[in-house]
């Protein structure tokens, strides 16, 4: 079972209680009714195209809603999963943002040598990603066999966890550094090693640049600054040509929605907030189109995310990731450390790949790297076995650094 995992460690500092997920039954009862009521704009030149190149299509949409307000799905069911795991809440003191409470699922191992490992997922993701991952591993350790501490956080802002308490911005630093401190609140200060992809991949390149207790960073996307060139397209094998023109295609055809979050945050978080329907429209379109088309993210898996960001209005609260599109804009960098170890993990589908010759040569701490036939963007949930096997191959080059 794996509630069994739940026992805190011995040296923690904060004060982290039980949590368990439950949506009461007169907000769902709203939901279900406000779903219904929902209109589906009518048949246009664009919405009658199914292949995506201009979006999610009516037929996607009016069948999703239809399944949606069926018995086929059972909200109660996901969160009964979500429940089977040890899940939290602690209150972190950040200097800035004052107190933000950081809502977090976790497997403890009571072993004396585990490493601490923080998985930070993306936009629009949720910690839901990583629950196959944590299932994997409660069924393969027990908790005197596990060699590890897996945290997954709510990221600030996103699902379960709060925002700022004072009047302030949830920036990237702000981010990074709160989830820094969760992992020094809960005893792992000595040091933790620390994963990431999507805006996750960004806040664990901050963690491992500015603070110690990060000795090591994996991530599942890995974006060049602007000022690293990478080397010739004659060094890249035919693969890795077909991933860069794919990645190339989406930078020219799919990066709508990100200028829109960044330079109009608020009316889109307005707009989008208005109907669970416009949510599933516009997150949705990323779980079709940013996961390997060969394996799709079941409509049941997708709806289930939706529905999280619906319940715990996350959309319009989590929009900091602009941030990332404004830098980008101004080609301004983002820190990313070279000195301390990097993994990196390549899934086909992803939106924006690095090709090894590129990474080796860019990377000098770059200490693992992994392609795989299969998988995109949401690679722990898409693919959970092999983005687990890539980050225990990780942590066992790197467990050096956190001895």
């Amino acid at each position: 079972m794996a509630k069994s995992f739940n026992t805190l460690p011995a040296n923690i500092s904060g004060n982290p209680s039980p949590f368990t997920l439950h949506v009461p039954n007169e907000a769902l009862a709203e939901f279900t009714q406000l779903l219904r009521l929902s209109p589906i704009g009518p048949k246009t030149w664009w919405n009658q195209d199914t292949t995506g190149k201009v979006g999610v299509s009516r037929e996607w949409l009016t069948a999703a809603k239809e399944t949606w307000l069926s018995t086929k799905f059972n909200w109660r069911t996901h969160e009964d999963y979500t429940n089977s795991f040890p899940n939290f809440k602690v209150p972190i003191m950040d200097p800035e943002a004052g107190t933000v409470d950081i809502h977090f699922a976790a497997l403890f191992s009571q072993r004396a040598d585990a490493i601490p490992i923080i998985f930070l997922h993306g936009y629009p993701g949720s910690f839901m990603e990583f629950l196959p991952m944590l299932e994997i591993l409660a069924k393969r350790y027990t908790p005197e066999t596990l060699p590890y501490h897996v945290i997954v956080p709510s990221l600030p802002d996103y699902a379960l966890s709060g925002g700022a308490s004072e009047n302030v911005e949830m920036t990237l630093d702000r981010a990074a550094r709160i989830m820094n401190q969760l992992m020094l609140d809960l005893g792992f200060g000595s040091g933790y090693v620390a994963q990431g992809g999507d805006l996750g991949s960004m806040l664990v390149r901050i963690m491992a640049v500015q603070y110690d207790a990060c000795k090591a960073f994996h991530v599942n996307m890995l974006v060049l600054n602007p000022d690293q060139k990478p080397g010739s397209i004659d060094e890249l094998t035919e693969r890795e040509k077909e991933h860069m023109d794919r990645s190339n295609k989406w930078q020219q055809t799919g990066f709508a929605y990100a200028l829109e979050h960044g330079t109009r945050p608020s009316t889109i978080g307005l707009a989008i907030s208005s109907s669970p329907l416009a949510l599933l429209a516009w997150i949705g379109e990323k779980h079709l189109e940013w996961s390997d088309p060969r394996y799709p993210i079941p409509l049941d898996t997708i709806l289930a995310m939706t529905t999280l960001y619906w319940f715990t209005s996350t959309f319009p609260r989590a929009l900091y990731h602009a941030e990332l599109v404004k830098n980008v804009l101004a080609g301004k960098p983002h820190p990313i450390s070279k000195e301390k170890p990097l993994g990196y993990s390549l899934f086909p589908h992803d939106l924006v790949v690095l090709p090894q010759a590129w990474a080796t040569e860019i990377y000098p701490n770059l200490v693992a790297y992994r392609t795989h036939d299969k998988g995109g963007h949401f690679g722990a949930l898409e693919q959970p076995k092999e983005f687990l096997e890539d980050v225990e191959e990780f942590v066992e080059k790197v467990k050096g650094v956190l001895e």
